[in-house]
């Protein structure tokens, strides 16, 4: 087993005071406004009673503290010690801890943890108990001798609170691997989970450790008590389990199996750096509280009402950008959540703020987009009196249709009901500018200046004429990377595939790429072809088109040259296997283009690494190629195809023409645009030229000796196995990047019923079943009977 490392993205310093509704979502339970500091599990009150916001008062206000200076945003949990002091955990920095009710915080420096840091000991995960008991996973390096900083050898350390040390000795039995997971009850019990296996040993006070039980599921990730309960969420429950320590026994809920069910069918989705997108605690005797992108809600266990007391629309729980990574409930109503990346919100209830914004903003996208919903929070809190509906055409899970969401779309617009904001991603954007369906951005754009300009080479290439109708809010670049003598050959598409024919002479049944269809081919340099396939008119250029699907054909032969049938089947698995968890193939997928290559190039596995960057990460993980044994020479380029100085458009944004909350719409264009919102992007780089400095700013105390940003392992059932370490950029590498982006001219904007037209006839082409010429004829057709359609 291996310990991955990666660095969190730094948050930039603030504190604001952030409101947030209650009592307005849509929900098929019982929500309760809160008017007398009092909680109620049965309310008269629901969504439907607040028709007129003005008429109401009375919601949670976040108050935000800004740690992301003191915290490293692995391992933030919050505690409340019997003595009313709060402490907040971290594995790489020192814990912090308040006197005063989280108003300040100081650093917390107990021995054991100080003595830890000195030793850049690795710790998995931590558990403070209410008499400040603290229960330590850690990575033992000095008990088997190795060398290797990646090894592992986890150990359970209880220090008491007079600083006694007990190293626990676990009686791990069958498939127990290692201790993964540790908590501590009210009552000052510890229980810890295993790696491998669903069994809970319990610690002892004499320091002696035993068998509790094996759950219901795999190994709990997270641990909360109260009592005699305990409760338990982990990967794959379908929502938490209820057990009671002295019955021996589990405690069903239907009401709360249904609600997480309905609200959070992924579960906690525990990420990896000890954050969750659902987060549950204990508050007052019999009452459990449920945390996520639906906001709070208050269950009384066993009872049949999940009554909301936050609404998670109008705050930081609706923000893809933050996860929670602790939350627990203050005297007097109160509670308090660290969020991932060090943000700290109080939520206090204030029955002077009116209760439902009397203004509305609606923003469309056709799927749903995390960057937007990171951009709503923002916008939320700078513009708290305009509630954001966020409409998604096809819903994750729903059975509606692109055509079917489009149409229903078009109706509303051509009414005068339509969205303000359009996310423009795969939508008919030429017809939409044809028929003066969208506003011209131009002067929204020139207006960004100082630390919200952006790359002008980026507004110049989205022109229509003299006007900009939409504007990516994020990009990628798209880069291949080989050695020296056949990256240097790469000029246009022909001679991409020149040189990979020369590649398969050199390198005979090895795997020069890993896409072994023919349409994950045609996909991936579709991006660096696409935008010639059509003229300046908007007809097909059939030329182009028979050009790509001929040279295409080429690299897909030489890929397929003499490659083992094993390496084919995998690729087909690997695409079963996509198909199966994520709803699509990974032909089909975001990643084929956006997933990293280099591990397996740097591994022998392939010749060429290639990638659409889409993060500094990624740029950090190409350019470390050459700093492997063997690889020196490895070079990279931008990719060019049919057309040169591609980007790829995401987060396309535009507005109706025919808004009547212009305003509001073009503040929120200003905003995703700004530097802030364009620190925190899912799915490209900055084209904010302030944020795409910024995300190369890294924490370097969080890097290794030689600057050392993340660690990667991999291997095959072959018994092969690589390992690569990735390195910060520094400021040459970093400026190559930007300038290639200051290069750009020539926007890929994905158009998906031209695009699956061209590869669903052109697996036919390669596949000998058509010739090229009536290969062009049926995508010409199909595209003329869309069009009239």
């Amino acid at each position: 087993m291996k310990i991955k490392r990666r660095i969190p993205a730094l948050l930039l310093a603030t504190i604001m005071l952030l409101t947030c509704l209650t009592g307005c979502g849509k929900t098929n339970v019982d929500i309760e406004l809160i008017t007398d500091g009092t909680l109620s599990e049965n309310g008269g009150g629901s969504s439907t009673d607040l028709q007129d916001g003005s008429a109401v008062k009375g919601r949670y206000v976040e108050e935000v503290t800004d740690l992301s200076d003191r915290l490293c945003g692995h391992g933030n949990r919050l505690y409340k010690l019997s003595d009313g002091r709060l402490v907040i955990t971290d594995t790489y920095k020192p814990f912090l801890i308040s006197d005063d009710n989280g108003v300040t915080w100081k650093e917390d420096n107990r021995e054991w943890r100080t003595r830890m840091l000195d030793e850049e000991t690795y710790i998995m995960d931590i558990a403070i108990g209410a008499d400040n008991t603290a229960a330590v996973i850690y990575n033992d390096d000095s008990s088997d001798g190795e060398e290797d900083e990646y090894s592992i050898n986890p150990r359970l350390l209880v220090i008491k609170p007079d600083g006694t040390e007990n190293l626990i000795d676990i009686p791990m039995t069958g498939d127990d691997k290692y201790p993964t997971n540790v908590g501590i009850a009210d009552n000052g019990r510890i229980f810890v989970s295993m790696l491998g296996s669903s069994n809970l040993y319990e610690v002892k006070e004499d320091g002696s450790c035993e068998f509790f039980m094996t759950v219901q599921g795999d190994s709990p990730e997270l641990m909360q008590f109260q009592g005699n309960l305990m409760f338990l969420d982990g990967y794959g429950y379908k929502h938490p389990l209820i057990y009671d320590m002295e019955k021996k026994e589990y405690v069903g809920d239907e009401a709360l199996a249904n609600f997480v069910s309905e609200n959070y069918p992924e579960g906690n989705s525990y990420t990896g750096s000890e954050s969750y997108q659902m987060y549950f605690f204990a508050g007052e005797e019999g009452v459990l509280y449920i945390a996520g992108k639906k906001g709070l809600h208050r269950h009384v266990i066993g009872g049949s009402a999940m009554e909301q007391l936050i609404d998670g629309s109008l705050c930081t729980f609706n923000n893809p950008t933050y996860e929670i990574s602790g939350m627990i409930m203050l005297a007097g109503n109160e509670f308090m959540t660290i969020f991932s990346g060090g943000r700290l919100v109080r939520y206090v209830y204030d029955s002077d703020v009116t209760a439902v914004p009397g203004d509305r903003l609606n923003i469309y996208s056709l799927k749903e987009n995390d960057t937007i919903r990171q951009a709503i929070a923002q916008y939320q809190t700078v513009y708290p009196d305009i509630a954001v509906e966020y409409e998604i055409g096809m819903a994750e899970g729903s059975s509606v249709t692109r055509e079917d969401a489009l149409k229903s779309l078009n109706t509303k617009i051509m009414a005068g009901e339509g969205p303000d904001v359009l996310i423009l991603d795969d939508m008919p954007l030429d017809s939409y500018i044809e028929k003066g369906l969208l506003m011209d951005l131009s002067a929204i754009l020139g207006g960004l200046s100082g630390e919200d300009e952006i790359f002008s080479n980026i507004v110049q290439a989205m022109k229509k004429g003299d006007e900009v109708y939409a504007m990516p809010c994020e990009i990628q670049i798209p880069i291949i990377m080989g050695e020296e003598k056949y990256i240097s050959q790469i000029k246009d598409l022909k001679s991409l595939a020149d040189m990979m024919e020369e590649l398969r002479k050199d390198y005979v049944g090895k795997d020069l790429l890993n896409i072994c269809t023919e349409k994950g081919i045609m996909r991936y340099f579709a991006m660096v072809c696409a935008p010639a396939w059509t003229t300046d008119s908007g007809e097909l250029d059939r030329e182009a088109i028979a050009q790509f699907l001929e040279q295409t054909e080429r690299i897909y032969n030489a890929q397929m040259d003499g490659l083992p049938e094993k390496t084919i089947d995998n690729y087909k698995q690997t695409n079963e296997m996509w198909l199966r968890e994520f709803g699509e193939l990974k032909d089909d997928s975001i990643y084929l283009r956006t997933g990293s290559t280099v591990i397996s190039y740097v591994g022998g596995f392939t010749q060429l690494a290639y990638v659409a960057v889409e993060r500094a990460g990624a740029y950090n993980e190409m350019i470390s190629a050459n700093r492997v044994d063997g690889f020196e020479e490895s070079k990279w380029t931008v990719m060019n195809g049919q057309s040169n100085n591609v980007f790829c458009t995401h987060t396309l944004l535009g507005i109706n023409a025919a808004s009547k909350n212009t305003g509001a719409a073009e503040d929120f264009i200003k905003l995703s645009l700004g530097r802030e919102a364009q620190n925190n992007l899912f799915y490209g780089l900055a084209v904010n030229k302030a944020a795409f400095d910024d995300s190369f700013i890294i924490d370097e105390s969080m890097l290794g000796e030689n600057g050392e940003y993340s660690y990667f392992s991999l291997g095959n059932d072959e018994g092969i196995n690589v390992e690569f370490v990735a390195y910060q950029s520094n400021e040459n590498q970093i400026a190559e990047l930007r300038k290639c982006v200051e290069a750009a001219n020539t926007p890929y904007i994905e158009d998906t019923v031209l695009e699956y037209s061209v590869y669903d006839e052109g697996t036919r082409y390669m596949q000998r079943a058509q010739s090229l010429e009536e290969t062009v004829n049926a995508i010409e057709k199909k595209m003329s009977i869309y069009m009239v359609e």
